[in-house]
């Protein structure tokens, strides 16, 4: 009896963890890409206030970066590996010219574009 209740436990128990976990996950998008569509449905003229309504958690500075630079810094912004500025440049961005947006956190975007972005990097695809 005991062999058989662990059989069940053994099977029984990765099916109902996968189950779970792939409930959890639908019905939501990739947190770090917005994709034409997204953007679209936003429903504004300019990448900034898409951002803001859809993904605002990427355009908050939270305040100085160190203890020596109190100076608070926003997210950087990329297109093709060229830095074209920072979070303001999105105000001049027109979503017709998009195809999509990826946010990079500070590790990533370290990784991806060198150091220096401790806000992380909003990487733009131009369609």
């Amino acid at each position: 009896m005991l062999a058989v209740l662990t059989t069940i436990c053994v099977v029984a128990g990765p099916v109902g963890c996968f189950s779970a976990t792939t409930q959890g996950r639908s019905g939501r998008g990739n947190g770090a890409l917005l994709t034409q569509a997204d953007l679209t449905a936003a429903n504004t003229d300019n990448l900034y206030d898409a951002i803001t309504k859809l993904r605002p958690e990427w355009l908050t500075s939270r305040g100085a970066t160190s203890a020596t630079n109190s100076t608070p810094t926003s997210v950087d912004i990329y297109m093709s590996g060229t830095m074209l500025g920072k979070a303001e440049y999105l105000r001049g961005v027109r979503l017709l010219d998009v195809k999509e947006v990826r946010y990079w956190d500070a590790g990533q975007a370290s990784a991806r574009f060198g150091m220096g972005h401790p806000r992380g990097v909003i990487e733009i695809t131009r369609s």
